[in-house]
């Protein structure tokens, strides 16, 4: 049987035909993100989640000129306000992909910002959801180590100490707790083109495990009945 437009596969292929660039980078923050989330010991269908958020994170991109896309130097505003519409995009197409809520909401707000300052929705603190925010964790560290166009690449410390000096304002503070505590091995992928599973080894990083108290995942399996 055929398979429909809209499904996983047909995104993820679309995204590898069309924005090649774009579904790199999006399989290396999913590869960074379930790294990150399995340190927490997290439940796999969270796990999953996180996956499959950060691997269509970008998805919208898709709708989006690829001449924008492309451009290395300063994008005109009229380019901006028509590149931060990709999430609003993505989750469009993900829900048509049949993409659960958690899912949804991953693509929805892996822009937003810690004091508020991102986009779409303006959505601060414990407003975005805790596996929107490794997302966006991971998204700003491999746009960092693997940039696109004349930038410099940074190195991995560098990389996590540019993303330490705005946590509490750009990012999660306990998310980028978790960051500083990975080990530098999970930071440093080969090119690959499947997402490798990560088993929890029961042994996470003391600075991870802290920075769990701040989450209240009892609330988890609720919040996937909440609309994107």
């Amino acid at each position: 049987m055929p398979r429909t437009l809209f499904d996983l596969e047909s995104l993820t292929d679309a995204l590898k035909a069309k924005r090649p660039q774009v579904a790199d980078h999006s399989l290396r923050v999913s590869q960074y993100s379930i790294g990150l989330a399995t340190q927490y010991g997290l439940p796999q269908e969270a796990l999953e989640s996180v996956r499959l958020g950060a691997l269509l994170h970008d998805v919208g991109k898709l709708l989006v000129p690829v001449t924008i896309l492309m451009k290395t130097g300063r994008l005109s505003r009229r380019q901006e306000e028509e590149l931060k519409i990709h999430p609003d995009l993505g989750v469009e197409l993900a829900a048509r992909a049949g993409m659960r809520d958690e899912v949804c909401r991953i693509i929805l707000h892996h822009h937003e910002r810690y004091d508020g300052l991102g986009y779409p929705d303006k959505k601060s603190g414990s407003e975005v959801h805790w596996t929107a925010r490794i997302v966006a964790v991971m998204n700003a560290f491999d746009a960092l180590v693997h940039p696109r166009g004349n930038r410099r690449p940074c190195s991995v410390d560098e990389a996590r100490t540019r993303i330490a000096q705005q946590a509490g304002s750009r990012f999660c503070p306990w998310i980028v707790g978790g960051l500083l505590s990975l080990p530098s091995t999970l930071l440093q992928l080969a090119p690959q083109r499947e997402t490798p599973v990560y088993v929890p080894d029961g042994r996470p990083d003391p600075i991870a495990t802290l920075a769990t108290q701040a989450w209240d995942f009892s609330s988890y399996n609720a919040g996937l009945e909440a609309n994107c």
